[in-house]
């Protein structure tokens, strides 16, 4: 993410001390970079209308990372929060939630009890409801060596979590963060970005969401990253990702739906609409 970091961002950090916060930023220089100056935008659209954005409205301030589930049949949109007003800085860099039944509710926090380094914090949030009810949080960390990895959490409230010990998906030469899971044809499929835009993405396969196994790389020729979500439709695998939207039926071959210019979709259909949510600089 490219962000301009403010000088009156510096000044708030300074104020509060963040080093008592659970955040993966530290204390952010002011040369450096960071996400608090992005939002997560919305668009509601007819389920079958092509365009994948239409009218776009900020539905969260200072936020990113966005994925939407079914909770209670009603769309839930977890995310990373990074509020940074002297109200709500004590919620800056954790993994929240909004709901929507008629208008969105205003976001709450998860909780998840956590030791150690607040560098490896748990972010990235990608969530997944299991067959037996709970839910299951994949994020990305990092290790002592500060190589980034999936690992993940359960719950059986979608808010109060607890960790899951082991690694879900990782390769020691390889930095793997911003997943995706599905489950699909009786396998849980994760694919991570190579944050190269070159349409490259890594891919993995379990059959208990736990224990992924690496298989060959996902590749389109298009410049774009598989940094986004999923969505299954119509008996179809979509990806929805940063510049592409692509569909399989088998994740070996995928077919380049369309092109966009949006940054890390998450993509729900609920009463016959398509909500779109991505990060934007608006």
């Amino acid at each position: 993410m490219k962000i301009i970091v403010f000088i009156l961002v510096l000044s708030i950090f300074k104020i509060f001390n963040f080093s008592t916060y659970a955040d993966h930023w530290g204390d952010p220089k002011i040369g450096g970079h960071g996400p608090w100056n992005e939002n997560l935008v919305i668009s509601i659209l007819n389920q079958n209308k092509n365009p994948l954005f239409n009218k776009k409205d900020i539905l969260v301030k200072q936020a990113g990372v966005s994925n939407f589930i079914l909770f209670d049949n009603k769309p839930r949109l977890y995310f990373q929060w990074l509020p940074t007003s002297k109200d709500l800085i004590q919620n800056f860099d954790h993994i929240a939630f909004i709901d929507f039944q008629n208008v969105w509710s205003e976001p709450e926090l998860i909780n998840l009890p956590f030791v150690g380094n607040p560098h490896k914090y748990p972010v990235d949030p990608t969530m997944v409801l299991l067959p037996d009810g709970n839910f299951r949080l994949y994020f990305t960390t990092v290790d002592n060596k500060n190589r980034t990895y999936i690992s993940s959490a359960i719950s059986n409230d979608g808010k109060n979590f607890s960790m899951e010990k082991g690694k879900r998906f990782r390769d020691k030469s390889l930095n793997f963060k911003d997943c995706a899971v599905i489950f699909y044809n009786g396998f849980w499929h994760i694919i991570t970005p190579s944050h190269k835009h070159n349409g490259q993405g890594y891919y993995g396969i379990s059959k208990d969401g736990l224990n992924f196994e690496r298989r060959s790389d996902i590749k389109l020729n298009i410049k774009g990253d598989w940094l986004g979500n999923f969505l299954l439709h119509e008996g179809r695998v979509f990806f929805y990702g940063t510049g592409f939207v692509a569909s399989s039926k088998d994740f070996q071959t995928w077919k380049i739906e369309s092109k966009n210019n949006t940054a890390d979709p998450a993509v729900i259909m609920f009463n016959n609409k398509k909500f779109i949510v991505s990060t934007s600089m608006k």
